[in-house]
């Protein structure tokens, strides 16, 4: 994973609040999150809350837990220096680690019980590392735990694989699967999903993908040019604009527990 987001770095930091028109700092965007993380602490009040690949902390800043009446340590997991240097100006606990190879230790105690937020990461880890990424979450987490994240997926392979031709074209490595495939990715790594809803999708416009991945303009016409003619996307999902395009990312949030299985060593890594 650090590769990939490696490419994004000249984004990181205090930058990353008004990427694609400030989606991942827009209280109302996240509201559909927000509540569910809120309504899962409430019911499991966890010792600490930990966000994986939390960035700039925007939203463990944004939880408001007054009405949980116990104290619970917001931690901020990532991988860029330039992320937790916002993080922790706004006073969180941060640990730097990868998603895929942090343990249960560097964030608690073995006791302690973890709500796992996470927000649009596990695309990262391309087609072949989303398993391998939510079985090494899995590995951490414990009986009474949660995992709540929103993951860009898609309800049909129609526009899965319209957005995946897209970042193929991009070079990014990212990877967007479909509901069902999320789903089944998650069982089999002994994730129980508990529910699924929708989250507002992501606006990718030509010209904002053009400076988030540093192409020119030929190349970003060209890539328009090559997605939109004989075109099988749905419109809610790719358009053409004046300025060349915009694709449409879809989320949904996946709550999920772990499953107790003897396969699974319950240990600390």
């Amino acid at each position: 994973m650090s590769g990939l987001a490696s490419k994004e770095e000249t984004v990181y930091g205090a930058q990353w609040n008004s990427v694609h028109e400030g989606y991942f700092s827009n209280p109302e965007v996240a509201s559909a999150l927000i509540q569910k993380i809120h309504e899962i602490a409430y019911q499991s009040r966890p010792n600490k809350i930990i966000d994986l690949g939390g960035g700039t902390g925007f939203l463990l800043s944004d939880l408001d837990l007054a009405d949980i009446h116990q104290r619970i340590t917001l931690v901020d997991l990532d991988n860029s220096a330039a992320q937790l240097t916002i993080a922790k100006s706004a006073g969180l606990s941060c640990v730097q680690s990868s998603v895929d190879t942090f343990s249960r230790a560097d964030v608690g105690n073995a006791d302690q019980r973890f709500l796992f937020i996470m927000r649009s990461v596990l695309h990262y880890f391309g087609k072949d590392g989303l398993r391998a990424a939510n079985r090494h979450i899995r590995g951490q987490a414990r009986p009474g735990d949660y995992f709540i994240h929103q993951s860009a997926s898609f309800a049909n392979s129609q526009d899965a694989d319209c957005i995946n031709r897209l970042y193929n074209f991009l070079n990014t490595g990212k990877w967007y699967p479909t509901i069902d495939f999320m789903k089944e990715c998650l069982l089999a790594e002994n994730w129980q999903v508990e529910e699924i809803c929708p989250a507002l999708p992501l606006k990718l416009k030509s010209e904002d993908l053009m400076h988030r991945y540093h192409l020119d303009d030929a190349v970003m016409n060209r890539i328009g040019k090559q997605l939109l003619q004989n075109s099988s996307c749905s419109e809610n999902i790719l358009v053409k604009t004046d300025g060349g395009f915009c694709a449409h990312l879809n989320y949904s949030i996946y709550i999920c527990t772990p499953i107790p299985a003897p396969s699974i060593l319950e240990s600390i890594d």
